[in-house]
């Protein structure tokens, strides 16, 4: 038996219409199948326990469901195959792996993930978070009725360098101090991608057990305006005055006044201090 979960509260709105599709399809080939709301799994064990007898796992879903899977079975036990089938709208995580077809096998990439703490919350995180304008850019797709894909998220970013004003921030990694005084945003990287295929560490992978950390720092408005198109083709990093981007596998980091933080897609406010780790 194959049982497909989808989210509800995915941004693409129909991801149970797409899980019906799947399930008419499996069908066809004589393939027993059951639908499941994921957000309605309050006991991932008890519901292990249940699905004792399914073949696979099939998520239906972007970014933002990936999140909310990789958080609920971070110290859980699969045993079975899980499958992505890609129905989200930034699919940043799907083109990080770069396997052809709607249906791609995810399990390995669920567990030893990086992990992100705020105020009394922990996260693990499969593509990036970051703090700032970052931040600021998702909580706007977020709230925006639009698909959330690459024009929305540039006519947000236009949006979001008008209002935003940079702030003071303290970065702690690999044992050195960098004080900013004018930081934009500060964004720590598992894989190259955020924003619906911008490439932000162009060097990054999830397979390298290491993160990039991302600093955008002193730019001037109009001249972030002009660099913000580069980031799609990974050319930003020319900027080396302005985008430092380093390797590490732990960081801190402060700023002086409360910002958005976005997790994979997923936006949080009034932060001003994240830790970073990720172990070898």
């Amino acid at each position: 038996m194959d049982v497909i979960l989808y989210n509800p509260l995915s941004k693409a709105g129909n991801n149970k219409k797409i899980a019906e599709k799947i399930v008419k399809k499996l069908n066809k080939k004589n393939i027993e199948t059951e639908i499941v709301d994921i957000t309605k799994i309050d006991d991932v064990n008890e519901f292990l326990t249940t699905h004792q007898k399914a073949k696979r796992f099939i998520i239906v879903g972007g970014d933002g469901t990936l999140n909310v899977l990789a958080n609920t079975i971070k110290d859980v036990n699969i045993k079975q195959d899980i499958y992505l089938y890609k129905a989200g709208s930034g699919n940043d995580f799907a083109r990080s792996l770069k396997q052809k077809g709607k249906l791609i096998s995810i399990k390995e990439y669920f567990y030893n993930l990086p992990v992100v703490k705020f105020e009394d919350k922990e996260k693990v995180f499969l593509n990036g978070i970051g703090l700032g304008l970052d931040g600021l850019v998702v909580y706007k797709v977020n709230q925006s009725k639009a698909k959330n894909n690459k024009a929305n998220y540039f006519k947000n970013a236009i949006i979001g360098f008008k209002e935003y004003k940079p702030n003071v921030s303290k970065v702690i990694v690999n044992n050195k101090t960098i004080d900013i005084k004018k930081t934009w945003f500060v964004a720590v990287m598992n894989d190259k991608y955020f924003g619906g295929g911008m490439k932000l560490a162009p060097k990054a992978s999830r397979d390298k057990n290491e993160l990039s950390l991302v600093i955008v720092k002193d730019v001037p408005k109009w001249l972030l305006f002009l660099i913000f198109p580069t980031i799609y083709l990974g050319i930003h990093t020319m900027f080396k005055r302005y985008i430092k981007i380093i390797k590490t596998n732990e960081v801190s980091i402060t700023f002086e006044e409360s910002q958005y933080l976005q997790i994979d897609g997923e936006d949080y406010k009034d932060i001003k201090h994240v830790n970073v780790t990720h172990s070898i």
